[in-house]
């Protein structure tokens, strides 16, 4: 049983859509960096990796909630749903488990561009390192407290020099990379392999992973591609006016507009990994008879990927009609 925004029962009968339509939604909720769980990286992408101050903001809960993220992200890989999420490449190793170490600095240079070259100055340093007064210890800081973490044992103790500052570098990407998240990476695979075996995952490398989760990198929908692989029924073709007129809409939209149709239709906003030849069941535009053009707006059954589009008397109207369906944010009450 669902409950709708409204705080009531769903009306409509779930197979299969309403549950796609939970899961994306629980996982742009628990996966959104807000929410303390996941964090973004500084450098381009804004990709995301557990969060190392979980613990801080969830207590001691945090460890359960990464394993049932794991799950809901086995489920999606699993069931062939989309989500939003783009991961940091070295959190994709993770989760095939096998991430090598000898990429840490260039994984640091994604997450923490600053750190990362103020290490690369300190290797490349000409003059006396210890001039530069530091230690084998690195800052914590979760929420604005501020503590020091040794690298090695009494780390406060030990200076870096020139002798051992590649040391001091290596365990600094260590633990910025692996150590901090270590727990929380450990977890979500956890969840993650109770679901998707791990050989299965192994079969792919880090950007094909990505794209089993989210689709294309940059989630953009190919109109034409879509339109090629449609199925229409209830006596729409493809020569029909009425669909001639919905794919000229379809391709004037933006590609956010277009996302918001894709879930509308398929309770998923970005396209399948493989494109639409794969959504199964196919993109349907049924056809609805209307009188007026007050009479219905568009609506959608997500569990079978239909779109009931009415027979409006111009391409403005069915624009218009349509934006408002997919804006509107309903459920099985809008008509």
């Amino acid at each position: 049983q669902y409950i709708s925004h409204a705080g009531t029962t769903e009306t409509g009968v779930d197979v299969g859509g309403l549950f796609k339509e939970f899961w994306a939604d629980l996982s742009n909720l628990a996966f959104d960096p807000n929410f303390a769980l996941f964090k973004a990286t500084e450098g381009s992408g804004n990709c995301l990796y557990p969060s190392p101050s979980s613990r801080t903001a969830h207590g001691s809960d945090h460890i359960v909630l990464y394993e049932f993220l794991g799950r809901i992200l086995g489920k999606a890989l699993y069931e062939g749903i989309t989500i939003q999420p783009q991961f940091a490449h070295f959190f994709l190793s993770f989760l095939r488990g096998d991430y090598n170490f000898l990429h840490m600095l260039p994984d640091l240079s994604t997450m923490d561009p600053q750190l990362y070259n103020n290490l690369m100055f300190l290797k490349t340093y000409e003059g006396d390192a210890s001039d530069l007064c530091l230690s084998f210890t690195v800052a914590k800081d979760d929420f604005g407290g501020n503590e020091e973490v040794p690298l090695i044992p009494n780390g406060a103790d030990v200076e870096v020099t020139n002798a051992n500052k590649h040391r001091y570098i290596g365990l600094v990407a260590k633990y910025h990379v692996n150590d901090r998240v270590r727990e929380q990476s450990e977890a979500f695979v956890r969840g993650l392999w109770e679901v998707i075996d791990r050989r299965w995952l192994l079969l792919f490398n880090e950007p094909e992973l990505q794209v089993l989760i989210s689709g294309a990198s940059d989630g953009k929908i190919d109109v034409a591609d879509m339109k090629a692989h449609a199925r229409y029924t209830g006596g729409y073709t493809g020569l029909d006016k009425h669909v001639y007129r919905f794919w000229n809409v379809v391709s004037s939209f933006s590609s956010v507009e277009q996302a918001e149709l894709l879930r509308f239709v398929t309770s998923c906003e970005r396209p399948p990994p493989l494109g639409f030849m794969t959504l199964n069941p196919p993109f349907t535009i049924q056809r609805v008879g209307i009188l007026r053009d007050g009479d219905k707006l568009p609506s959608a059954s997500t569990c079978f990927n239909t779109l009931k589009l009415p027979t409006y008397s111009s391409e403005k109207v069915l624009k218009q009609r349509l934006l408002y369906a997919i804006k509107a944010g309903a459920g099985f009450e809008l008509t």
